[in-house]
């Protein structure tokens, strides 16, 4: 019977493909570097002479343009152009065609230059004087709009031509004045379409050459059949029009063959060059190349086979005389012989088994000692069972003497890279990190629930220090090693030491308790139930001082004096209420009067916070005192602050207006701050501070300057002397008024009337 060796088969295939595959390669690469070679170098030939004609055309086109500018600077151009041409000013005419005639050199070939009169309407050429066609008026208007004092144009109408059958030309336009804003004339060079193949490279083996304008307009080529056809170049035109790359090579279809472009495009006016290969003389010698390697290649290849063949069936002999041997009767009936395989599969699946059935008792004794943990810390198992449930997963509780129960909890997530939607996965993280860094013979398994971490922890009997200092030693390895690998900040609750599992319920319960005072310890704390829950109520009392001058900065909209008041005041509760249910009584107090203080201020309740009050689920969700400090500033103090500002502000300009009015009215008699504050019913200190917040300038300083500009007057306007106009302004002594006066005005009474006097009788 034929058996097939699949192995043999295998060695077969593998030496064979070992052994060809170099040379498949190696063929493969010698014919992709030989062809990109050719390539290169007729890329390379190409745009050379892309270059040449590019340069040869634009040093005709340079000329010109120098050309056209002197003419444009000529002042016969500028006479003509300003006074206009008529028979009677022949002389100019003649100097004219001379300037125009000195453009038209042979080497060139310009057909004709052109001098139009925008103002007048009237050409000037080798023709004569003549007035503008209207097909010459409308192509005339068309470049008058153009925004170019100069450039160049395809003219295929033949508009300013005189012969009968006008040909395809090339303008050079410049505007005259260059830079007017409406220019009065033009200049038009005019050059035979055909002129320009006299400077394409001729005999050019290697393709087509082509001239295109900044329009994308055909202007010249080296074969006539190209100018003619012109469908042909739609899709070369499309291609360029794609891309706005100065130069480039590519690939595509023109004249129904495959053909290489090279293009290039003018800085000078835009043309574009381009250079047209067929693809076909390029790769006639690639494939000459490739026929010469493939031959050689498959003289090779079929050698390698044959070496390939001969050593497969020599090295797989010892294997078959062993299968033979030991195999041959209990597999005789095999057609597919895969001798290697036969042993591998046995194995393979005996230890897939095992893997499978490790796996399996792993993951679920895990899910069950989790669920007997979350049933102990919500005493859901009887006391006489824990130690029967707990041996189903080969745990020996019986060996711990002491046990304490350790909830985290994450302090804050902002300023971390995290967000709220990640605080469940963070927990599982955190629940990982526990497991790593508390030693599996000191622990349960550590779970996830009700939001916190929870682990049990119990004595070690071969360690030598406190189970309480050693329960305090791992909440801080805890904090410093989630910390380290998720940055965040953590605060741990510890419950009671107790002497069994019997009590998980009581300490899981006061370890939840215990974080609830990290809102008066702040973050990133260890809270210890014994330490932070005192054994037995401590009198307080409520800030009533410090939360009324609270109020009045509120009221007063103080802001540089609020911050250290609320600071004080937040302080002192954190200092008194040790008890947390105390201190959310006291928060919550302050809340209310804040509250009832916008109230009685006739606000609408909703108006300083824009229709979303603060709320005390808000507050009390807060992880330290900071935090409920800057809540209180941010979303309830802030608002209402803003409001009294602005009444306190109507309020101040209406006072100030009243104390400018009485200075006014009563400057000239015993006018005082104190006299002013009680007609206002006000006290002085207020009236003074408004007024510097209002009008920059204290009391006092206002009277003097209105005094003393009021003196000015007098001085300026009546014959009254110094003393008399000091006793007016109510001094008792001119010497006083003298030296107010100079402190103001730089200079004495009688020296500032004496100045005035001189000043006005110069003046008239």
């Amino acid at each position: 019977m034929f058996t097939y060796n699949k192995y043999l088969t295998k060695m077969i295939v593998f030496t064979v493909g070992l052994s060809t595959m170099p040379i498949i390669l190696l063929g493969l690469f010698f014919y992709i570097k030989t062809s990109g070679t050719v390539q290169e170098k007729v890329n390379q030939g190409n745009v050379l002479i892309l270059e040449q004609t590019h340069l040869r055309i634009e040093q005709v086109l340079g000329a010109l343009d120098l050309q056209i500018e002197r003419l444009a600077e000529s002042p016969f151009v500028a006479e003509a152009l300003e006074e206009g041409i008529t028979p009677s000013r022949f002389m100019l005419v003649q100097q004219l065609h001379r300037s125009m005639s000195q453009v038209q050199t042979f080497d060139i070939g310009i057909r004709d230059v052109h001098l139009i009169d925008l103002n007048r309407g009237t050409i000037l050429n080798s023709d004569g004087l003549n007035p503008l066609s209207p097909a010459e008026a409308a192509e005339i208007a068309r470049y008058r709009e153009l925004d170019r004092t100069k450039f160049w144009a395809a003219d295929s109408e033949g508009w300013l031509q005189s012969e009968r059958e006008p040909s395809f030309s090339i303008h050079l336009v410049k505007k005259v004045p260059a830079f007017a804003e409406r220019p009065s004339g033009m200049l038009v060079i005019d050059i035979p379409g055909h002129q320009l193949r006299n400077y394409l490279i001729e005999n050019n083996a290697l393709g087509e050459i082509l001239v295109l304008d900044a329009n994308y307009q055909l202007l010249t080529a080296q074969n006539e059949s190209v100018i003619e056809g012109g469908a042909a170049l739609d899709g070369l035109i499309a291609r360029l029009k794609a891309s706005d790359d100065a130069s480039g090579l590519y690939e595509t279809s023109f004249g129904g063959k495959h053909v290489g472009v090279a293009y290039q495009r003018s800085t000078f006016n835009g043309w574009i060059y381009i250079s047209v290969i067929p693809i076909e003389l390029v790769r006639l010698e690639s494939r000459q190349t490739g026929a010469l390697i493939l031959a050689a290649s498959i003289a090779m290849l079929l050698l390698a086979v044959v070496i390939s063949l001969a050593g497969s069936h020599r090295m797989y002999t010892p294997i078959q005389r062993l299968y033979q041997s030991l195999f041959a009767q209990s597999d005789k009936g095999r057609k597919r012989l895969d001798e290697f395989r036969v042993i591998h599969e046995g194995f393979a699946s005996m230890r897939k088994t095992q893997l499978e059935m490790a796996d399996s008792i792993r993951s679920q004794t895990r899910q069950l000692e989790e669920y007997y943990v979350l049933k102990l810390i919500r005493g859901e198992i009887a006391p006489t069972q824990i130690y029967e449930k707990l041996e189903f997963v080969h745990v020996d509780a019986t060996k711990w003497k002491q046990m304490a129960l350790l909830t985290i909890q994450i302090d804050t997530l902002r300023g971390t890279r995290y967000s709220e939607s990640d605080s469940e996965l963070l927990l599982f993280a955190i629940n990982n990190i526990v497991s790593e860094l508390v030693p599996e013979h000191r622990r349960l398994r550590p779970i996830v629930a009700d939001s916190f971490q929870v682990t049990l922890v119990f004595d070690d009997p071969n360690a030598n220090e406190d189970f309480r200092t050693s329960v305090y030693s791992l909440a801080n390895r805890i904090q410093e090693g989630v910390e380290s690998c998720l940055a965040l900040r953590v605060s741990i609750g510890v419950s009671r030491m107790y002497g069994g599992l019997k009590d998980a319920k009581t300490a899981y319960r006061e370890a939840r308790d215990a974080l609830k005072y990290r809102v008066l310890y702040g973050q990133k704390t260890i809270l210890r139930i014994d330490d932070v829950q005192p054994a037995q109520s401590v009198a307080t009392q409520y800030p009533k001082e410090l939360e009324r001058q609270v109020l009045d900065a509120v009221k007063m909209a103080d802001r540089e004096g609020l911050p250290s008041l609320l600071d004080a005041f937040f302080k002192d509760i954190a200092g008194q209420y040790h008890n947390y249910n105390d201190y959310q009584i006291a928060v919550t107090r302050f809340f209310v009067n804040l509250i009832r203080l916008l109230q009685e201020s006739g606000v609408p309740q909703l108006e300083p916070f824009g229709g979303e009050p603060p709320r005390l689920e808000q507050l009390h969700a807060l992880a330290s005192v900071q935090d409920v400090r800057d809540w209180f500033e941010r979303q309830l103090i802030g608002p209402m602050m803003r409001v009294f500002e602005e009444q306190r502000t109507n309020r101040h300009r209406t006072i100030s207006q009243e104390v400018v009015e009485m200075i006014h009215r009563d400057f000239d008699t015993d006018l005082t701050l104190e006299s002013c504050s009680h007609a206002l019913n006000y006290h002085p200190s207020y009236i003074s501070k408004v007024l510097r917040q209002e009008l920059g300038i204290s009391f006092s300083d206002y009277l003097l300057r209105h005094r003393i500009q009021k003196a000015k007057e007098m001085l300026e306007e009546t014959d009254l002397k110094v003393s008399e106009i000091a006793e007016k302004l109510g001094y008792n002594n001119s010497q006083n008024f003298i030296r107010s006066f100079r402190k103001l005005a730089g200079t004495t009474p009688g020296a500032y009337r004496e100045e005035f006097l001189q000043d006005r009788y110069k003046a008239n």
